[in-house]
């Protein structure tokens, strides 16, 4: 989204919005209205992406493009092939150009710089910062040439032409989707439920697909509120699971980040060696949230997730 103010353009990047769905609205056509929004969703976020340096923009851009996944995943039983087949490896391409630079962001502001802010007498963190800055720009400037290639293009013809197909368009009657959100988020939280309980604080790769798991309820709660009751009871689940993503979160950035710093400091020797002395440094950071997750994941197992209860027609939230 743009702005003038005093005859200068600004850009100003924009979230996601809550897609209004009816009871009585069939399947097709609400993952229609879904997939739609999260194109939207994309396209409204790119000017702004290539006139500013904002790192939001490829934040939302990039959660558009999750929750797409997200949505053809959720609605894979009912989706023709196609959309696994020929939408998901394009899709995946996109994601991976706004994923590059995203995570290149993360590392410098979270976790390089607050380590070069404490220790500022130490040379060789300077460097590293400039290593990870230098990626940083190379990772955009190749995720811009995407956004202006025939690849993007592509993608966006090719996802509009699946859904303004005639089944999505001129459906024969169906199951609505009402029953279809009971069930489908039924099994999401019973899947995270599981997923929680076998979550160990000495596993990451459990935490991780702890991570994931609430990712998709949390989109699906999105996707389908309009159709819950959504009082104080969603709102404090979606408060908790955001809580929980976040901490999961933090601690994957923390996993992932020696790696990387690793690859960006690339040959060179002194940069390499300095690197554990980053990763040390977030040591604390890293205590603290793996000692307050057995408990989260304990409060986390006694939340009652609600089940979707379709509201009637000009029925009032409470």
């Amino acid at each position: 989204m743009k702005s003038v103010q005093a005859g200068v353009r600004t850009y100003v990047p924009v979230k996601v919005l809550v897609v209004p769905l009816a009871t009585d609205c069939q399947i097709l056509a609400s993952f229609r209205k879904i997939a739609l929004s999260c194109l939207a969703h994309l396209e409204v976020n790119l000017e702004g992406m290539f006139n500013s340096d904002d790192p939001e923009f490829i934040h939302q851009m990039r959660v558009s493009a999750r929750r797409l996944r997200a949505a053809i995943h959720l609605f894979a039983p009912r989706l023709p092939p196609v959309f696994s087949n020929e939408l998901l490896p394009p899709l995946r391409q996109l994601m991976d150009h706004l994923g590059k630079v995203r995570d290149l962001d993360v590392l410098l502001a979270e976790i390089a710089m607050p380590v070069v802010q404490a220790l500022p007498d130490e040379p060789r963190l300077a460097a590293l910062v400039k290593a990870v800055t230098e990626r940083k720009h190379a990772a955009r400037k190749t995720a811009l040439r995407y956004f202006r290639s025939t690849s993007y293009v592509r993608l966006m013809l090719l996802a509009t032409k699946l859904l303004h197909h005639p089944s999505f368009v001129e459906q024969a009657a169906e199951e609505t989707i009402a029953s279809f959100v009971t069930d489908r988020v039924k099994r999401l939280r019973k899947e995270v439920l599981e997923l929680a309980k076998a979550a160990r604080t000495e596993d990451p790769a459990s935490l991780h697909g702890l991570r994931i798991g609430i990712k998709q309820l949390r989109y699906a709660l999105g996707f389908f509120e309009s159709l819950l009751y959504s009082g104080k009871t969603l709102r404090r689940v979606l408060s908790q699971l955001g809580a929980l993503q976040d901490d999961l979160g933090q601690l994957n950035d923390l996993a992932n980040a020696r790696p990387l710093l690793m690859h960006c400091a690339h040959d060179d020797t002194r940069l390499r060696k300095v690197v554990p002395l980053v990763d040390d440094w977030h040591n604390p950071r890293r205590r603290k949230l793996l000692a307050r997750m057995p408990r989260r994941l304990e409060k986390f197992q006694r939340l009652h997730l609600p089940t979707p209860k379709p509201r009637q027609v000009g029925a009032i939230d409470q």
